[in-house]
């Protein structure tokens, strides 16, 4: 019980106004949003013109996605939870848009028309966003964690992540599904893959997922620190108890 005042004032010391964490959270969000937007752009847009890119691009989806398959396919005898069910259906989303790569393009496929490229290009923009939002915040997660054990002198206990809970990773989930798939919908019914020479139709696409990114990453930074506030709240209240069952 003597150490449960010192604990506290620790944690006290390593953290800041909560408007202050929240600002500082929802700008990080719209900045790495709009960075998202326009990464998942311009690899969609090089898939779409650049014959080995979207080798490439095709080669590592579908290796990826085949290996996730291999780690979430059921042993005999054993049940598919919800979290694999979901883990398989997006397994089989990247395999299938490895698959896109190599029909999306141009100088390969050139029967398809711009209404049947959309579906695709919509898989193949939820994939990328994605895999580029999870590995980004896997740097971020990394990052934060490495900083704060150096500001701490090595305390662990006053090391926080950026993303900790398993809902704040569900909202990251379901935000870079809506996102991608708006960034994927958006550049195929722009068919901007027959762009002309001033790449008037790529900058169209580039502003208007832009806005979406810097939109969507935004509420995704907010909802996030509201998690991560609820989930430290939790977590004291729980030690809390256990000193007082001590």
């Amino acid at each position: 019980l003597a150490e449960q005042p010192a604990e506290r004032d620790d944690e006290a010391g390593a953290t800041m106004h909560p408007h202050i964490a929240t600002a500082i959270s929802v700008s990080c969000g719209v900045l790495l949003g709009a960075f998202i937007s326009l990464i998942v752009d311009s690899a969609l847009f090089e898939i779409s013109v650049n014959g080995l890119f979207a080798i490439v691009f095709g080669l590592c989806l579908m290796m990826i996605g085949g290996l996730i398959l291999w780690r979430v396919a059921p042993e005999e005898g054993q049940q598919m939870s919800r979290w694999r069910s979901l883990v398989f259906a997006f397994s089989i989303l990247v395999v299938s848009s490895g698959v896109f790569c190599f029909i999306l393009e141009k100088d390969w496929i050139t029967s398809l028309g711009t209404r049947a490229k959309i579906p695709m290009y919509t898989m193949l923009g939820t994939s990328l966003c994605f895999a580029l939002s999870f590995s980004v915040v896997d740097l971020v997660n990394q990052g934060v964690c490495t900083c704060c054990l150096r500001g701490s002198g090595g305390d662990d206990r006053l090391i926080k992540a950026v993303v900790q809970s398993s809902s704040q990773v569900y909202v990251i989930l379901v935000s870079s599904v809506c996102m991608g798939a708006v960034f994927g919908f958006n550049f195929g019914l722009l068919d901007v893959e027959d762009d002309n020479a001033r790449h008037t139709r790529f900058s169209k696409d580039q502003f208007t997922s832009s806005i979406v990114g810097a939109v969507g990453g935004g509420i995704v930074g907010y909802l996030n620190q509201m998690l991560r506030v609820r989930s430290d709240v939790d977590s004291y209240a729980a030690r809390f108890e256990n000193h007082e069952d001590i």
